[in-house]
């Protein structure tokens, strides 16, 4: 081991330059590892504050903005055995308008629009979240998220211009109360009439989900008719939310695959290079070394052992990276759109493609290095 650390220290720049190339590779993954587990962590926890117990969506929808439920499908929701009370929902999204004078903050742009209504179950969840206020009665009056409030500098029982036309004959919004919750996103939100946000949508009467509230026992049972009466449809837990995406996450999961592969080929190549000039640079050591008994597994043990040691530094610094890399992310670029998660299983892909990063990229180098004949090596300018 001494006998590698010399190595290693014997051409700082170029280690420390391999070093950094792993440690990118390590810190991108990690990245974007915590922000996917972190948004769909996130979505589930939105779901599960609804208080319902299972949450129905078109089955046939390739997203949730594409997801209509019609007012039949609802009215068959609501006469199930075990169903205690339903609570439609929609959603869009919307430029954050330009308010006279007062210019909107660079880089914020997007505003969420949460359509519910105002005597269902599922806006309650709000009234503890007031940070100023009261809550919304009239289709023109909203909540607004305690991020979009302070960025656009708007206060309880100001105007807000939250579509550009006309709907339902609204043209401005009165801010009756401020939220936060614990997702960032979604204090970025606002919240209004149900019916409004349809109008907005083109959806008519459909809605893109039903929030269905049971009894604790009948949660199985209630899903179960639910998709054997309205196969049409699909029923999952609030904190399950995003396991029935299946399809779509899979999209997201192929993505970074395709991203790791890049990563741990980039890193490769920087580990192969290095190790290839180091072998290159002392083949009269390594001729000399073999001259004087040491066997070929003894070189490769020791070739792999500096690739190892590089890639297993540039692996933890990686790591460390990677979260401040998130963070930072988060914090000054995202406007309050992503959400990270760590969690063990992402530190050790990390420190797994780090490790084979260094084991493959120095494998070549090492056996090239122990077919050496020492004559011949010892001979070498």
């Amino acid at each position: 081991m001494i006998y590698v650390w010399r190595q290693l220290l014997a051409r700082k720049v170029r280690t420390l330059l391999c070093l950094l190339g792993v440690a990118v590779s390590v810190a991108m993954i990690v990245s974007i590892l915590s922000l996917s587990l972190g948004m769909r962590r996130s979505l589930n926890r939105y779901m599960e504050a609804s208080g319902a117990s299972l949450i129905v969506f078109d089955r046939s929808a390739a997203d949730l903005a594409f997801s209509r439920v019609s007012p039949e499908e609802i009215a068959r929701l609501q006469a199930l055995p075990g169903v205690i009370e339903i609570a439609r929902a929609n959603f869009t999204a919307v430029f954050a308008p330009e308010l006279g004078e007062r210019e909107r903050p660079t880089g914020f742009s997007v505003i969420f629009v949460f359509g519910r209504f105002f005597d269902e179950r599922m806006v309650e969840k709000y009234e503890e979240h007031l940070v100023g206020g009261r809550m919304p009665a009239q289709p023109s009056e909203i909540l607004l998220g305690r991020l979009v409030a302070a960025r656009l500098g708007i206060e309880v029982g100001e105007r807000f211009p939250l579509f550009r036309e006309e709907i339902l004959g609204i043209t401005e919004y009165e801010v009756v109360g401020i939220f936060e919750t614990e997702l960032s996103w979604e204090n970025l939100g606002v919240v209004a009439d149900a019916r409004v946000v349809q109008e907005k949508v083109g959806g008519g009467e459909q809605y893109a989900l039903v929030f269905v509230y049971t009894h604790g026992d009948d949660v199985e049972r209630v899903r179960d008719a639910i998709e054997n009466t309205l196969p049409g449809l699909i029923a999952t837990r609030a904190g399950e939310f995003t396991d029935r995406f299946s399809d779509q996450m899979a999209y997201i999961d192929e993505f970074i695959l395709v991203l790791q592969l890049i990563a741990a080929t980039v890193g490769i190549l920087g580990v192969l290079n290095t190790m290839m000039m180091s072998v290159t640079e002392r083949v009269r050591e390594i001729g000399t070394l073999r001259a004087i008994g040491w066997s070929r597994r003894r070189v490769v043990g020791v070739v792999v052992g500096e690739g190892l040691l590089i890639s297993g530094l540039g692996g933890a610094l990686g790591l460390g990276l990677g979260v401040a890399g998130t963070e930072a992310v988060i914090a000054f670029v995202s406007d309050g759109l992503l959400i990270a998660a760590y969690v063990l299983e992402t530190f050790v892909q990390g420190s797994l493609l780090a490790l084979v990063v260094g084991l493959v990229g120095s494998l070549y180098p090492a056996l090239r290095a122990s077919r050496l004949r020492p004559a011949e090596a010892l001979r070498h300018e």
